[in-house]
């Protein structure tokens, strides 16, 4: 027998999943990630040497939707600017670290236990595991090809920066669409 705090949330789930809301707002999620895919996919085929890795990156472009769309307008533009905040972030601890400090495990472990403690400082605590996401991501791109670090910086942020936009947009637009207002 379910204890009566865990029965109502199983009710609460039934009402939920019993109105079409849900559904139109799980295509709508997904038609957005789908975008996003797309977008990243054919801007990673425009830089030459980056092409092998296309699918990654588009993948890249589709996660970040889902870390910025939000069920608001403001939610989503707040979470907007922390995603690209924490990306840029991220992304200068990644350079920094692939060109000044030599490729050793115990460096990454203590860059990434310094990047923690500096997104918490530079009030991005919410979004540390981002920064972290992103820094780990553009050294893994690092070593698997020999591109220039800057070239798998750069196109990392702008990866996110196209997932980033799709789901604002996403945002704003979702607002409008019939089926996704908010619960009264």
């Amino acid at each position: 027998m379910l204890p009566e705090t865990a029965r109502r949330k199983v009710h609460e789930t039934e009402q939920r999943l019993g109105h079409w809301d849900a559904y139109v707002r799980s295509i709508y999620i997904t038609i957005l990630v789908i975008m996003a895919y797309l977008l990243g996919y054919e801007f990673d085929l425009m830089a030459p040497l980056h092409g092998g890795a296309a699918v990654v990156g588009a993948l890249w472009a589709a996660v970040t939707v889902l870390a910025v769309y939000k069920d608001d307008r403001v939610a989503t533009r707040d979470s907007f600017f922390s995603t690209m905040g924490s990306a840029l972030f991220g992304a200068a601890v990644a350079l920094a670290y692939l060109v000044w400090i030599p490729p050793h495990m115990w460096d990454l472990a203590l860059i990434i236990v310094l990047a923690m403690l500096l997104s918490q400082a530079l009030g991005f605590s919410d979004r540390g595991r981002q920064v972290v996401s992103t820094l780990l991501i553009i050294v893994i791109f690092s070593h698997l090809n020999e591109l220039n670090p800057w070239m798998n910086a750069g196109m990392r942020t702008a990866e996110v920066l196209i997932g980033a936009s799709v789901g604002l947009l996403g945002g704003y637009f979702g607002e409008k669409l019939p089926g996704l207002d908010k619960e009264k």
